[in-house]
């Protein structure tokens, strides 16, 4: 199955998804030094990857929900993708709330000893949090490719396969295409690659 939203035929939803993944890591590495060194820097270093991990997050998932809904329904791609997509959002809101916390509290104002209080407890747990359901999301993901492969040109020794019509290339496996499915323009793409993809 073709990724709808693609530039020259290269799926756009997985080139930025690491962007938000690295983002979130960074967010909750960067608290995990502050705890340890008690250095404003790397709260402040952990706010600006939060709000840049949410960003990136939210425009990733425009692509992501292209793909989604062009994946035929009552199949066991779009049942992965709606799975994946849930945990994507899920990690989505657990570091929007993570980011506004962090914000309030670099921007807030300090208590009455002329201190400010850097709340860590709160946005390290959320991100640790939200970067478990970044991992589930990403192993959904790679299901998507490895299993169903979505975003992948299926073909059969030759010949091309609408895939509108193909669910995984599992349901290839052994079987020819139909006459209808054989379009003028077919070719081998690499015929070793797919022989492996049939085997596994």
């Amino acid at each position: 199955m073709h990724s709808k939203a693609s530039i020259a035929g290269h799926p756009i939803h997985p080139a930025l998804v690491a962007f938000p993944v690295a983002l979130y890591t960074a967010t909750v590495a960067a608290l995990l030094v502050h705890v340890g060194t008690h250095d404003v820097f790397w709260y402040r270093a952990a706010m600006w990857a939060n709000l840049a991990g949410v960003a990136m997050a939210a425009v990733a998932a425009i692509p992501g929900a292209i793909d989604l809904f062009a994946l035929p329904r009552r199949s066991r791609a779009r049942v992965t993708g709606l799975r994946h997509a849930g945990f994507n959002v899920l990690s989505l809101v657990l570091f929007a709330v993570s980011a506004v916390i962090l914000w309030r509290n670099v921007h807030g104002t300090p208590d009455d000893a002329g201190i400010y209080r850097l709340d860590t407890n709160a946005p390290l747990v959320l991100g640790i949090v939200g970067l478990l359901s970044t991992v589930t999301a990403g192993m959904l993901g790679w299901t998507l490719v490895q299993t169903h492969h979505v975003g992948v040109r299926p073909t059969v020794y030759g010949s091309h396969r609408d895939p509108s019509v193909v669910d995984d290339l599992d349901e290839l496996a052994g079987v020819g295409p139909a006459p209808r499915d054989i379009t003028p323009s077919a070719r081998v793409e690499d015929r070793h690659f797919t022989d492996r993809l049939l085997r596994h």
